[in-house]
């Protein structure tokens, strides 16, 4: 009994999934260790070129390395200039205390810098697995600016990425990368264009590239305990290369760790956010320290089950992606409202609030997609199950290849 009890202890430590072990490692030895060698940017060094985005925490730059010390801010970039793209993100100055031992507290960020803290601190584990950062954007590191000089403010902390794309896939559903979607991803995503492929053939096949990518880089992040919260087609970058990759980490919670946790409150969108709104019951206990954190998080896991939050929100991005009418941003808001007054059933909801749609694509073969669509977009039941994980919308039918 004794080998069998180390056998289990050491499954539980090392296999089971958030790992303690390297969770703990991660946090005391690796986050610290980071810090020393991270690149640190100077504003000299850098170009602040056009706004790409804003949110409530920050806002989004294009930037550019310099070389010999010269500024560009020209319009068009040679091709030698634009490998040295950078997106910079100016986190907010909302007056919010920001708590030096935030990430160690065992709480959810409180104000912009925080959550810029937070932000930093995902990224960063993220990039520290050869596995799992090939599915997010490529994080570089952060600095606080030293001088006010070529539109930085002295003082502003920045968070650095390497230029992958500027193109989500909310860009390419309204419309942005081309005229009809998802047709504009065609090249992209199945490597060139088929001229005899039929029409609806053709769609469902890249909407099942694009969403394969979208779960696989979702599941890597269950696997380190983290959890999105905000998987949308704005957070959602698309590659000249076909790739999918997650960007905008500041209502990402680590569960390994509880950072940026908290039972009782969320950051959410609510277009994309499911019914319960929150990772774990209510009646979880706050995070204690991330030592503490680590040890319990397989266990914490399985009982809450925290990543079938980010899976809803897949769901509702299945459906936006697959029927016409769903795609444009003012449809998502009727949607949420016509789906709750349905108890979140979305049978019903097709049968009544969304008869008159196209959910041809969601049709083909047996109503595979539509059959995903179900399993994702759903309540949970009492045991904070009845919705499938990311690795179990993986085996899904849809995906099989189509013949």
């Amino acid at each position: 009994m004794d080998g069998l009890g180390r056998l289990l202890a050491i499954y539980y430590l090392l296999l089971m999934r958030p790992s303690p072990v390297l969770g703990v490692l991660d946090f005391y030895v690796l986050v610290p260790f980071g810090k020393l060698f991270q690149r640190r940017y100077r504003v000299a060094e850098l170009t602040l070129r056009d706004r790409l985005g804003a949110g409530n925490f920050g806002q989004v730059f294009e930037g550019l390395k310099n070389k010999d010390g010269k500024r560009n801010r020209n319009a068009v970039l040679t091709p030698e200039e634009k490998k040295r793209r950078l997106v910079l993100k100016r986190v907010n100055l909302d007056g919010a205390e920001q708590r030096s031992n935030f990430l160690r507290a065992g709480t959810m960020a409180r104000g912009a810098g925080e959550t810029g803290m937070a932000e930093a601190y995902m990224c960063s584990r993220i990039m520290r697995d050869p596995l799992v950062r090939q599915g997010i954007a490529e994080y570089q590191g952060e600095f606080e600016a030293e001088e006010t000089d070529g539109g930085f403010t002295r003082g502003t902390q920045w968070l650095v990425w390497k230029f992958e794309s500027d193109s989500t896939l909310g860009d390419a559903m309204q419309g942005g990368l081309g005229a009809r979607f998802p047709e504009c991803l065609e090249e992209i995503m199945l490597g060139r264009v088929r001229e005899n492929l039929d029409e609806a053939k053709r769609d469902t096949a890249i909407i099942r590239v694009v969403l394969k990518k979208l779960i696989t880089a979702v599941k890597g992040l269950h696997s380190l305990g983290i959890v999105h919260r905000d998987v949308k087609p704005e957070n959602v970058l698309i590659t000249a290369q076909g790739d999918v990759k997650i960007i905008d980490f500041g209502a990402a919670v680590d569960m390994c760790t509880g950072i940026n946790f908290n039972p009782l409150y969320g950051m959410l969108d609510p277009r994309y956010s499911p019914p319960e709104e929150l990772v774990m019951p209510k009646s979880f206990p706050r995070a204690p320290l991330p030592f503490l954190a680590a040890l319990v998080s397989p266990f914490a896991w399985q009982i809450g089950r925290p990543d079938l939050f980010d899976t809803y929100s897949i769901g509702v991005l299945l459906l936006q992606m697959a029927v016409p009418e769903l795609r444009a941003a003012s449809a998502m808001r009727t949607f949420n409202t016509a789906l709750k007054q349905c108890d979140w059933e979305l049978e019903e909801w097709r049968a009544t609030k969304g008869a008159r749609y196209d959910y041809s694509l969601l049709d083909r073969r047996g109503n595979a997609g539509w059959d995903l669509a179900c399993k994702l977009v759903c309540r949970r039941n009492g045991l904070n199950r009845g919705r499938l994980s990311a690795s179990a919308a993986l085996r899904h039918r849809f995906f099989l290849p189509e013949f």
